[in-house]
């Protein structure tokens, strides 16, 4: 639910921005959460056209989302105790590949952003937990 939330944010700011900031509402669309969509999010413009969002969930980390979803990860192995370490095989993998994930993206947006990110990263200093890391 944490996951769809916080992409549905990310989505909607995306379609918004699109259209001129009206998102279109689908009539056979899967149902919105009403406190899916940001009015009037907060972003850095950057001199590539893009925007970063720096509002919402992502005002607090970067990649706030890959927080939570290796805390789910972890859930599911830890219900399954401590008898075996098959069941914490997939947050081992799972935190290795947002790990690998996290560093490609940073090298693609400096990359892409150049002194952008630099301020972005300034902005929203932390990575995946807000006051930590």
């Amino acid at each position: 639910m944490c996951g769809t939330c916080r992409s549905l944010k990310k989505n909607l700011f995306r379609a918004k921005e699109e259209n001129g900031g009206v998102y279109i509402k689908r009539k056979h669309a899967f149902p919105q959460l009403p406190w899916s969509d940001l009015e009037k999010p907060k972003y850095m413009s950057t001199e590539c056209g893009s925007k970063l969002l720096v509002d919402g969930f992502w005002k607090y980390a970067r990649k706030i989302h890959y927080t939570s979803d290796f805390i789910m990860a972890l859930t599911w192995g830890l219900i399954c105790g401590f008898g075996s370490f098959v069941p914490y095989f997939y947050p081992f993998f799972f935190l290795c590949m947002i790990l690998h994930r996290t560093w490609r993206d940073t090298s693609r947006c400096k990359h892409k952003y150049g002194k952008d990110w630099v301020k972005y990263c300034e902005r929203v200093p932390y990575v995946f937990v807000p006051r930590v890391f």
